[in-house]
């Protein structure tokens, strides 16, 4: 614990998030980054990689976020782009169920080179709640057998939990490394 005391402390996590086309990982990334929504947002050919920098107590940490194409063409890539990840995002949308059942698909894919680290699961476009096919109770199940950390729901649209995706992944990221008592600015 005497490297949390240290001033100066500098760490750098990579996460990616990773899930079908058309879920929102893109408009997620881009609010967390800017605090903005953009409606029209082209979608992500392979992978894009993203950086932001985030106070903490005694320095800073960055953060690499790898945005993976929600193509199905580009779930191979995550195997190989993975590797070295601090954790992962698995989003989908409430309102399209075969969005969450991809996680069959993109999950092995995710696991081919990175084990033993932190999965959130994320249910996107949570300002379409009327619209909502996705069950809580199924993916509280599905959540539960895959060993995700957490499930939190958002809205890049209104912003509604898109800080608290983030810094429930890297609280847990930060617990696994033994830093549980990093404060965030």
């Amino acid at each position: 614990m005497e490297g949390i005391q240290q001033e100066g402390l500098k760490l750098t996590y990579k996460i990616c998030i990773f899930g079908d086309k058309g879920v929102g990982k893109t408009t997620l990334v881009d609010h967390y980054l800017t605090n903005e929504f953009h409606e029209n947002i082209q979608a992500t050919l392979g992978a894009s990689i993203h950086i932001k920098d985030l106070e903490i107590e005694n320095g800073k940490i960055t953060l690499h976020v790898w945005d993976f194409g929600g193509h199905k063409r580009f779930q191979f890539l995550i195997s190989s782009y993975a590797r070295g990840s601090a954790g992962g995002i698995f989003m989908f949308d409430i309102t399209n169920h075969e969005s969450l059942i991809a996680l069959n698909e993109w999950l092995p894919e995710f696991g081919k080179t990175v084990r033993y680290v932190p999965l959130l699961m994320v249910g996107g476009k949570l300002d379409l709640e009327q619209q909502r096919v996705c069950k809580k109770d199924e993916v509280l199940d599905i959540m539960k057998s895959y060993n995700f950390h957490n499930y939190i729901e958002c809205s890049s649209k209104t912003g509604e939990n898109v800080e608290l995706v983030f810094r429930v992944l890297l609280t847990k990221i930060l617990e696994d490394k033994g830093l549980k008592y990093i404060k965030f600015k």
